[in-house]
């Protein structure tokens, strides 16, 4: 009960928020959505490739205006963050065990030609939340 834990966000494991209250805090927030996703005050853990993991599976660009994400995209943030979540503890985080779909597999080829997502569509990299992001834009766009 003492700062800077008790100044922490929801466990998004442990403690995740029901949607409506999700939505709530989402839609005060102007910052990029990747921001909002590292801002450890919202949801504690949350980290780089998690954020970015998070918003490829639901579909959202990392610099879209948190407050300008409409219902259905706030929903695939919240189920796609208890998602990536609950399947990284449930293999103890052993990358080798994630699934072959993931963006994680892919997002680490910055600087080193073309990288691609599991199904060859192209990834891109922007700074959002004073992060490098990788996105692929076919599916995340603005």
């Amino acid at each position: 009960n003492q700062p800077p834990v008790s100044e922490m966000g929801f466990d998004p494991l442990l403690a995740m928020p029901s949607l409506s209250d999700f939505a709530d805090v989402i839609a005060k927030r102007s910052a990029d959505i990747k921001a909002v996703l590292l801002d450890q005050g919202f949801a504690a853990g949350v980290g780089n490739w998690v954020a970015d993991e998070v918003l490829y599976q639901a579909r959202v660009h990392p610099q879209e205006p948190a407050k300008e994400l409409h219902a259905k995209a706030v929903k695939a943030l919240f189920q796609s963050l208890a998602g990536v979540v609950q399947t990284a503890c449930r293999v103890n985080a052993d990358s080798a065990k994630f699934p072959k779909t993931w963006l994680f597999h892919y997002r680490w080829g910055k600087g080193s030609g073309a990288v691609t997502d599991a199904k060859g569509r192209p990834v891109r990299f922007v700074t959002s939340g004073g992060r490098t992001s990788a996105f692929v834009p076919m599916l995340q766009q603005l």
